[in-house]
């Protein structure tokens, strides 16, 4: 079914007048009686009564004319979501993060929302194993993963990151600890099955130093790492991004290890035309720059 011609029947039922119809239209008037005959050969019925008395719509007419009138209606705001959509003025945009972008991802969320309150947005707190996954699977449009990303994605580096120590103020630890010293320390980590790639890059900085750490509880969060820690059972290792200024009654020890750092990289499905993404990225691009 055409929509012009579902459009010329709205109008000229409106009007009951093929001239003035076709005067709304722009269209001459045999070109009118054209689609309006087209019309009615495909729905096998007549819409309209012409006589001395003028044009009438028939039964199947005023049948027709409401559903005609939906159609017309759902077509139009169709149009209207996706120009904008092209624009990236609205559509939808899964995003995946984990530690390290706990504020920055937020902040270009919000951001974002304000420009275009009609953008559909969700955030998955996710490991970097659980993003590249979800990546792959369609399931998330962007991650914030730790570098360097898989070269089957596109990809733009965020921050830099590093881990580091932290010790309970009651347990009496020099500022200027340093991790081979706390080979004897119980450590409270945040699980391998939470965030695999840090798990391992705890063990293997901590293999640097030739020992194994002595883990006496595994914990899903980073809060609940430092919970436990400034309740006395251990020491810690947590990304430098996680920031200091949010929890008491810890300290915080910078390691100067090279292999502490590491890079988180945005990263997206290669030839992903999403407008709503790189108007993401965008935003991204600039608060870098800031």
């Amino acid at each position: 079914m055409d929509i012009r011609e579902v459009r010329s029947f709205i109008t000229l039922a409106e009007q009951l007048h093929f001239g003035r119809a076709a005067r709304l239209l722009h269209l001459s008037q045999p070109a009118l009686t054209k689609q309006i005959h087209r019309l009615e050969e495909e729905l096998g019925g007549m819409l309209f009564e012409r006589s001395r008395h003028g044009t009438h719509l028939t039964a199947l007419g005023r049948q027709f004319l409401p559903g005609a009138r939906s159609l017309v209606r759902e077509c139009d705001e169709l149009v209207t979501l996706i120009r904008r959509a092209a624009k990236g003025e609205a559509g939808r945009l899964r995003i995946g993060f984990g530690f390290h972008t706990f504020e920055l991802v937020p902040r270009i969320v919000v951001r974002l929302q304000k420009t275009l309150p009609d953008v559909d947005l969700s955030l998955r707190d996710m490991s970097t194993t659980e993003q590249i996954e979800a990546l792959r699977a369609e399931r998330i449009d962007l991650g914030f993963v730790r570098g360097p990303a898989p070269g089957e994605f596109d990809s733009r580096p965020v921050i830099e990151d590093r881990l580091m120590l932290v010790s309970g103020q009651s347990a009496g630890l020099p500022v200027n600890l340093e991790l081979e010293a706390c080979r004897d320390q119980s450590f409270v980590l945040v699980s391998q099955e939470r965030s695999p790639t840090m798990h391992q890059h705890v063990l293997s900085l901590c293999a640097k130093h030739r020992f194994h750490p002595r883990i006496v509880q595994e914990v899903p969060e980073v809060t609940t790492a430092l919970a436990l820690v400034r309740a006395g059972l251990g020491v810690t290792l947590i990304p430098q991004s996680f920031g200091t200024s949010r929890f008491a009654g810890v300290r915080f020890h910078i390691l100067k290890d090279r292999e502490a750092r590491w890079s988180v990289e945005a990263a997206w499905r290669k030839g992903d035309s999403n407008p709503v993404l790189h108007r993401f990225l965008e935003l991204l691009k600039r608060e870098r720059k800031r």
